[in-house]
């Protein structure tokens, strides 16, 4: 299959590299969008998690004088992803994000943090129920922002009125949560109820359970995107990183504790071939992770045809696996043999 390029909407890093450290490391933006590409990712959100808010500004800083300088980067990153430091502080919904680091959200802060990125920060991450976080999503939406809900528990109620104000998605659905929540009262079910509310999907065989995906893509066909959740460590050979290890197979949590996991090793083409193996036909899932995730960020991918910018790649799915024979960006063959998902 000849195939648009793939868009992940919430990638932290890879190879040892994590966005939040831009300012430290000019490295990470070519050296993560390479690693991508080799996986037919021609478009990320760079994301920034928790960590102290200076620092966050200064990266995102550093994020924008880089991508003003070069065209090929500035492509592949379209835009910021901040999930940051507005989510729950509560033990489970924050997963591995520090709890110090957690603050209560206003527009003021997230401005300064727009401003700083270049105004390239096309989506925030918030728990609805923090204090001034209605009228934060509520300026954000009016400026054109994306809003998204995660590492939270919200009420009902409190999504309602979140909805109301302007959050529009639900950052990886099912993950960001204690491993045991009330069987009816959380907040999964709100967030798959409402049709105004698009869910992003981590789908690398190890955050969700294959009949989560299966649910929650018929639930919400469109209205669901698949997402890598990429880590700083994703792409490295398996074996401990400070807090974090790798197992053979790319299974990726907090060391000692296999119940927390610490983002994710595959990159998005994993997405892709995890569809494929619960039975979607490879066009299908290929548009999960590419044409939908576009539209949700308004963003707009060359089409295939003759005189149009060549961005694309060449796919095959068999009882092996997902193969990528060739990708193309900007105009450039990016493989010089065929790569799979497992792939370093």
């Amino acid at each position: 299959m000849l195939a648009p390029l793939l868009v992940d909407l919430q990638h932290n890093g890879a190879k040892g590299l994590a966005f939040n450290r831009v300012h430290e490391q000019p490295e990470t933006l070519e050296t993560v969008a390479r690693h991508a590409l080799r996986h037919g990712v021609g478009r990320l959100l760079a994301t920034l998690t928790t960590q102290p808010y200076e620092e966050s500004l200064e990266s995102l800083a550093a994020i924008d004088r880089q991508l003003k300088g070069d065209p090929f980067l500035a492509r592949c990153y379209p835009g910021i992803f901040f999930e940051g430091n507005y989510m729950s502080a509560e033990y489970g919904w924050r997963g591995v994000h520090p709890e110090q680091y957690m603050r209560d959200p206003s527009w003021p802060e997230w401005q300064a943090l727009y401003e700083a990125s270049g105004r390239r920060i096309a989506k925030f991450n918030v728990d609805p129920s923090r204090a001034g976080a209605l009228a934060a999503i509520r300026a954000a939406a009016a400026a054109g922002i994306l809003v998204s809900m995660g590492h939270c528990g919200p009420e009902p109620a409190t999504i309602a009125a979140a909805v109301e104000a302007g959050a529009t998605l639900v950052t990886h659905l099912g993950n960001g949560a204690p491993p045991e929540i009330h069987r009816h009262r959380n907040p999964f079910w709100t967030w798959l109820a409402d049709d105004r509310i698009r869910v992003g999907l981590i789908p690398d065989g190890y955050h969700l359970p294959g009949d989560f995906l299966r649910t929650a893509l018929k639930i919400k066909g469109d209205g669901a995107y698949l997402v890598s959740d990429s880590a700083s460590t994703a792409g490295l050979e398996p074996g401990v990183y400070g807090e974090s290890e790798i197992e053979e197979g790319g299974f990726t949590h907090m060391k000692g504790n296999r119940e927390q996991l610490a983002g994710a090793w595959h990159q998005l083409d994993r997405g892709v071939e995890r569809l494929c193996e619960l039975g979607w036909p490879l066009a299908a899932a290929w548009r999960q992770a590419s044409a939908v995730p576009a539209a949700i960020a308004g963003l707009q991918l060359p089409p295939i045809a003759e005189g149009a910018l060549a961005e694309f790649a060449l796919a095959r799915y068999s009882g092996d696996g997902l193969e990528l024979e060739q990708v193309v960006a900007a105009g450039e063959p990016v493989l010089d043999a065929p790569v799979h998902p497992r792939m370093l």
